[in-house]
């Protein structure tokens, strides 16, 4: 979002959900990953899912 210029709110309206959830996702403070939501966001951002998600081993 940052090197697009576009803010959280912005991408909240783009993808029709409440800015609270763009939010939580832009902080890295999901407990659940709604892949509808992912979907959304990478078509919106053209960006891949592993652009957006790290997986970290235990």
């Amino acid at each position: 979002m940052d090197q697009r210029g576009m803010t959280r709110n912005e991408l909240a309206n783009s993808i029709h959900t409440r800015f609270e959830v763009v939010d939580k996702w832009y902080r890295g403070d999901i407990s659940k990953i709604d892949l509808d939501i992912l979907a959304r966001i990478c078509y919106v951002m053209e960006c891949r899912v592993e652009e957006l998600l790290i997986y970290e081993a235990p």
